[in-house]
């Protein structure tokens, strides 16, 4: 008994971590555009601007696209549930909050994003 209760509690970790894959990676995309943009800044000083909209785009657009991949695809979930321990309602309730999580996440990555459209790259440094 105790081992199938380890077993369980592992991999219960392990989805409930992966459910909530959508605020790690919001919380990895807000600190990478605000830590390469300030290092972009720094050490490119005149030249900083375009290289910081270039850097944030492509970070956001990489966040937006593991966002809809979680969104699009929340069977990653099942794949983790190979000896079938859970119940299938578990299973939909997990799913569903991945998917909410990372709709909400969506709505922070684009916050975050789309400020360099409104805000100069480099005033706070200079």
């Amino acid at each position: 008994m105790a081992t199938s209760k380890q077993v369980f509690s592992e991999k219960f970790i392990g989805i409930a971590l992966l459910s909530l894959a959508g605020p790690f990676i919001w919380v990895v995309h807000f600190a990478v555009v605000y830590g390469v943009h300030h290092i972009v800044c720094v050490t490119l000083k005149n030249n900083a601007d375009f290289w910081v909209h270039i850097a944030i785009i492509v970070i956001t657009v990489a966040a937006l696209l593991a966002l809809l991949a979680l969104i699009i695809k929340p069977d990653i979930l099942q794949r983790l549930d190979r000896d079938q321990v859970r119940q299938e309602t578990t299973k939909e309730f997990f799913a569903g909050i991945m998917r909410l999580l990372a709709l909400l996440s969506i709505f922070g990555v684009l916050w975050s994003g789309i400020a360099l459209f409104f805000l100069p790259a480099c005033a706070s440094v200079a």
